[in-house]
């Protein structure tokens, strides 16, 4: 009895001691992936939006009080050099300045010029317009410094000139730098897959808005077109960007004319509410687009995923040229100003004299677009806009194609290049089947890493940058028209 009455008194259930421990284990378990999630959806959101364009503002604001405003004092010189100058010069197996130029466009004018300009006006209001152009004017600065640097700290290889922001940390950073210079390139290639091949692809592919045999036709199409292109020379690349980015330009600003010239009576009316609605969104949304904030969140974001200023690709594209020519750095003004200033604003316009009803406070894509230009092509209006749409993906295809490329060779060497080339155009086949909503998010979120890493190092090489710049706008504000001197000698 004693000895029982004793086990029964000092025994434990073990049992259910042990469960009991195990679902507390459990739930504290849980409570830290829950912690944990949040805490990636916070550093996806801040690396996405919040702290690169907080770094591209700040930065473009540096270099424009640092050079007296550059891109404002060297606008004439720059449109001089992009029509009179760069076409014919520098001949060899390079790109020239003005293929340098189409490639990097071909990047940057894709469908974010038509969704994404009508997303930002709906979420942000008109007002999200003018902030656009407040990112772009600093993103002008930023984007002809990195040209500069790229053009300073590339590389000689045997088939080539190489550059682009993993060279200018590796020779202007040093050793030290070098796992940021491999850490840009493999998010650069990642990028090329998200941003270039998959997200392109379906937008071409929701704008049909076919059935599944079209879009994986589509798909094809793309994939066969990028593998022809790609699988050349960089002489190549530029050589079928300069026929095909002026024209592809030209053939929108004629679309988006008619829609701007047959609703000429509300050009004023848009005007005012971009003006407006930058600094009081409530009076023109009727309350949707409560505060000024998210008409500059959302315009000056949406900008800066358009242009890719601070990306550092535009430097790429330029760093492959074969010749000294110094001036180049003014094409990033120019870049900036094609895709964000003329084509984004024909977009809104479009919009804005179109007569669209908008929903404001719901995204919208490229609907709102297609509803205006409804209004001067009638039931034409679809098909002109699935041919826009596919015309500017399959560009930005080729062209973020390019940079992979050169991210891949830099990590992998030079036989990288023909693994790439097979590769990458497969993805546009997966990209026009597939919902893309993960890849949407993706892409946003390498961007944001190359913008980070990118700008970080222009800040640590500043100096050089201001000096870059700042040569060329003397030479501006003397009226020189020819090569301009190095701002600084070569490592």
């Amino acid at each position: 009895m004693g000895r029982g009455g004793d086990n029964g008194s000092n025994a434990s259930p073990p049992v259910f001691a042990k469960k009991g421990t195990d679902f507390e284990n459990l739930r504290h378990i849980l409570i830290a992936v829950k912690c944990m999630t949040r805490w990636l959806f916070w550093a996806e959101s801040l690396l996405s939006g919040g702290l690169p364009f907080a770094l591209l503002l700040s930065f473009g604001l540096y270099l424009s009080f640092k050079t007296r405003f550059f891109q404002v004092r060297c606008f004439p010189a720059c449109l001089r050099y992009a029509f009179c100058g760069a076409p014919s010069e520098e001949k060899g197996e390079g790109l020239t300045p003005f293929c340098s130029a189409c490639t990097a466009l071909s990047a940057t004018v894709g469908t974010g010029n038509i969704a994404g300009v009508a997303g930002a006006i709906s979420l942000g209001g008109a007002g999200a317009v003018f902030w656009m152009w407040v990112s772009a004017l600093a993103g002008m600065c930023v984007k002809a410094a990195e040209i500069g640097l790229s053009m300073r700290y590339r590389e000689k290889q045997k088939d080539g000139f190489f550059g682009g922001p993993m060279f200018v940390i590796k020779n202007g950073i040093g050793k030290r730098a070098l796992p940021a210079a491999y850490a840009f390139a493999a998010v650069g290639v990642f990028s090329a897959v998200t941003v270039g091949a998959e997200t392109q692809t379906n937008a071409a592919a929701m704008a049909l808005q076919g059935g599944k045999a079209q879009t994986l036709l589509l798909g094809l199409a793309f994939t066969v077109f990028a593998f022809a292109v790609l699988s050349g020379s960089n002489k190549l690349i530029g050589a079928v960007n300069a026929v095909a980015v002026p024209l592809m330009a030209l053939a929108y600003i004629l679309l988006c004319g008619a829609v701007i010239f047959l609703g000429h009576s509300r050009l004023p009316m848009a005007l005012a509410a971009i003006i407006q609605g930058a600094f009081c969104p409530k009076a023109v949304t009727g309350g949707a687009v409560g505060s000024m904030l998210s008409a500059v969140a959302v315009g000056a974001s949406r900008g800066v995923f358009s242009n890719e200023a601070g990306l550092g690709t535009s430097g790429m594209a330029h760093a492959a040229g074969n010749g000294e020519d110094n001036r180049r750095c003014l094409y990033g003004i120019f870049e900036v100003f094609v895709d964000t200033v003329l084509i984004c604003t024909l977009t809104a316009l479009t919009i804005l004299c179109g007569g669209v009803k908008i929903e404001y406070g719901k995204i919208a894509t490229s609907e709102l677009v297609r509803e205006a230009l409804s209004s001067a092509f009638g039931t034409n209006a679809g098909r002109l806009l699935a041919m826009m749409m596919c015309l500017f993906s399959i560009s930005s295809v080729i062209g973020w194609g390019f940079y992979g490329k050169i991210c891949l060779r830099f990590l992998a060497g030079e036989n990288s290049s023909r693994f790439f080339t097979a590769l990458y155009p497969l993805f546009c086949i997966t990209g026009a089947v597939f919902r893309a909503d993960t890849v949407w998010r993706l892409a946003g979120l390498s961007t944001g890493l190359m913008l980070s890493i990118n700008v970080s190092a222009m800040i640590f090489l500043r100096d050089s940058a201001v000096k870059e710049l700042k040569v060329r706008r003397e030479c501006c504000d003397k009226g020189k028209n020819r090569v301009f001197e190095n701002a600084v000698g070569k490592p």
